[in-house]
């Protein structure tokens, strides 16, 4: 059986706070979906999609910076008064959200592919 470890000051039993207040910065802004925000921050809208209704329990921070960052908000956490953090985002930026679309589309373009396809082996050990 897995190990749970809780946290005195950061605790959560079903979901990552990030995630309710990353969904709250997606949801705020009338002209933002998960498949719009998926286009601007190249993450996928799959995986928008798991941290918001699906089994997606704890993103990976690197991820979740980038989509607040690419959306124009910095991480800005608070204090209840029993001392557990209150995760929360600020709006640092404004952006123009069709420019940023394009933006995005032509850094993955510039990207191209990071890796060389992986090749199958066949049982014999000769790849395919």
């Amino acid at each position: 059986m897995a190990k749970v470890t809780i946290y005195r000051n950061y605790q959560f039993i079903d979901k990552d706070p990030i995630i309710d207040a990353l969904r709250t910065v997606v949801k705020s802004d009338e002209k933002l979906n998960n498949h719009k925000a998926s286009q601007i921050t190249g993450v996928a809208a799959g995986t928008l999609d798991n941290w918001f209704n699906g089994p997606t329990r704890c993103p990976q921070n690197a991820t979740a910076t980038q989509v607040a960052a690419a959306l124009g908000y910095v991480r800005r956490d608070g204090f209840a008064r029993d001392g557990s953090v209150l995760v929360g985002y600020t709006k640092a930026k404004e952006y123009d959200y069709v420019k940023e679309i394009e933006k995005q589309a032509n850094w993955l373009l510039k990207q191209g592919r990071k890796r060389k396809p992986r090749t199958r082996k066949k049982p014999n050990g000769k790849t395919v």
